[in-house]
């Protein structure tokens, strides 16, 4: 069937029967094909149905579609003309892993962060109004994202302005980790109760005689009781109040049961919400039983499960997870604060040892930044582990209510630096630029695991607003196997670790730029390499080797625009020093995806 559907003009006289086939073939397809490249795998099984649905009663590219972070968009890929590049996904100059513009007018935003597209639509939507445009304009938000601020913000303008939009929520239950928080709990206390469940099963049993006994007033009148029913005893109520249409709950495997649900949303004249329930992973066991772990997947075996990649070495989020846990075992006082990412971050360590020593606040970097002040602020040492993609969704918390306040939250950032094939909305290569330029924290980035243990002992006994940086990747000591020092210099604040001696040039490395530094070095006795450990404070130290130096060159993985190395040049310039230099970094773009050593290689000159 799959072979017979390129775009969705081929689906419009599929029938129900062929459409379910095609469903099948999707799924097969892209677990043939994902299991070779790796990739989002448990969502993009997950809304097969739901997109093929979509795509059978849209009429895109005129009706607006748009997907609520985008690692779901696979299907949608398939069906809009890029099956035949699949093989070619995440992969350098292949296709993204996300919605692109660039790639096709199928899709309306390149998006990796969670929670915008109601707003995005609501825009959309608003501007038809305003153009005189007729078009369906459709969103698909996870339940995970629904819980962002910002999702709710966009629900409580459309209920007032009564957009005309429709919202699909995909309820699968799950963000990357099962989702957590009163919302996703709210169906499942009404679902869990015995009257519930005992009306409902009364109205199928009455609808069912009804239609065999064939009184169709009798049946019409049940029917009306069940739509009722559903709307006061599902969270369809919570969303009529605030002034949307509730369709649902519907099976978000059925494709019959989506397009009524569609068709229903666009006969009413305001905004609706088509709440779908849909199993993270459905139609691959392995997938299903463990969504978490076959949320982003690297290749693996099909039969089994398995993945072909196996590391030896620790990453650096696996010692940040090992370290908390030892620390917070000596201290209570240290809370571990995630949002909707506690095995991404290491995090589950601390979750699965000390639970009450753990926070999951769900897709809401600001309110996980916000909640850490209050414990800060009552004593506490909130440790507050996000991607350095995902904290720039929390830049005000860290301005107003954490530095401006002088609180001790560290922040620890994973995934700083490339981070690979997840492509431009999740490069970690703007933290260093946003983050120094804030007065009161402290910045730093260490070269491997076991400086970045030291430098979490260290953070926690400053007593002040810290940020420690660090890549995705193995954490394993590069600096040793090249040089004879065999011992740790301890962590002073401000105070760099000089790795090899030298007097006419001096390279600069911050965190894992040093191995680089070190092969840079290679045959040149005259060369100083230093781990710089501080972005802020600077080591004033740095600043005088340079001026006595012919040379200097500073490696980082960020952009240069703001970054390390201009936090030296703007030093360098305040002293009047006029040493040549050279800054290996990013230059003022965005990243595409691929292959982290590969961007490296053409990125970092």
């Amino acid at each position: 069937m799959l072979k017979k559907v390129n775009f969705p003009c081929d689906l419009k006289n599929l029938s129900t029967k062929q459409l379910a086939e095609l469903a099948r073939d999707i799924r097969e397809f892209m677990l043939e094909n994902i299991s070779q490249t790796g990739g989002h795998l448990a969502s993009n099984l997950g809304v097969v149905e739901l997109t093929i649905a979509l795509h059978k009663f849209l009429d895109c590219p005129s009706d607006s579609l748009i997907w609520d972070v985008g690692h779901q968009c696979y299907a949608h890929k398939i069906l809009t003309g890029r099956k035949h590049l699949f093989e070619t996904l995440r992969q350098k100059n292949g296709l993204s892993g996300f919605p692109d513009p660039l790639e096709s007018e199928y899709d309306l935003f390149k998006t990796g962060h969670a929670s915008a597209s109601i707003s995005s639509a609501m825009g959309i939507a608003e501007s038809n109004k305003r153009s005189g445009k007729k078009n369906r304009v459709v969103c698909v938000i996870g339940d995970g994202s629904f819980t962002g601020g910002l999702a709710l913000s966009a629900i409580n303008q459309i209920g007032y302005l009564q957009t005309k939009m429709t919202i699909v929520l995909n309820d699968n239950r799950m963000s990357i980790a099962e989702n957590v928080g009163a919302l996703s709990l709210y169906t499942r206390r009404i679902e869990r109760t015995e009257i519930y469940q005992e009306v409902k099963k009364n109205i199928a049993n009455l609808a069912q005689f009804c239609a065999f006994s064939g009184n169709q007033k009798c049946l019409k009148t049940v029917q009306k009781l069940k739509k009722t029913f559903k709307q006061v005893g599902t969270p369809g109520l919570l969303f009529e109040k605030l002034g949307i249409h509730y369709v649902g709950p519907v099976d978000g495997h059925s494709i019959s049961e989506i397009i009524c649900a569609l068709r229903e949303a666009d006969n009413y004249p305001g905004p609706v919400l088509v709440h779908a329930r849909t199993i993270k992973g459905f139609g691959y066991q392995f997938a299903q039983d463990q969504a978490e772990k076959f949320h982003g997947v690297s290749p693996f075996d099909l039969e089994n499960g398995n993945s072909q990649k196996s590391s030896q070495t620790k990453s650096f989020t696996d010692i940040f997870g090992e370290t908390i846990l030892r620390l917070a075992k000596k201290n209570p006082k240290i809370i571990g604060i995630t949002a909707a990412m506690p095995s991404g971050t290491g995090l589950n360590i601390l979750a699965n040892a000390l639970p009450n020593q753990f926070f999951d606040v769900g897709i809401c970097e600001d309110h996980a930044v916000a909640f850490a002040v209050g414990m800060a602020k009552n004593g506490f040492s909130p440790i507050v582990a996000i991607y350095s993609t995902f904290i720039q969704r929390a830049f005000d918390q860290i301005i107003h209510d954490v530095c401006l306040q002088n609180l001790p939250v560290i922040f620890a950032l994973d995934r700083a630096g490339f981070v690979g094939e997840d492509g431009p909305t999740h490069h970690g290569v703007f933290d260093i630029s946003f983050l120094r330029s804030i007065p009161n924290l402290i910045f730093l980035a260490p070269r491997d695991g076991a400086e970045l243990a030291m430098m979490l002992e260290f953070a926690l006994k400053l007593k002040k607003p810290v940020a420690i940086r660090y890549p995705r990747g193995s954490a394993e000591n590069k600096v040793r196997k090249k040089t004879s020092d065999l011992k740790r210099i301890p962590i002073v604040l401000g105070k760099a670790e000089l790795v090899r001696s030298g007097l006419k040039k001096v390279i600069i490395s911050l965190g894992n730029q040093i191995e680089k530094a070190l092969l840079m070095a290679d045959g040149d006795s005259d060369c100083a390499v230093y781990n710089a450990r501080f972005i802020k404070p600077l080591d004033m130290e740095l600043i005088s080797a340079i001026s006595v130096a012919d040379m200097a060159i500073i490696l980082e993985e960020n952009v240069k625009s703001g970054g390390f190395g201009s936090a030296i040049l703007e030093e360098l310039a305040k002293a009047g020093i006029k040493t040549e230099i050279k800054l290996i970094g990013v230059e003022d773009q965005f990243v595409e995806h691929g292959k982290a050593e590969i961007l490296r290689e053409e990125y970092l000159k």
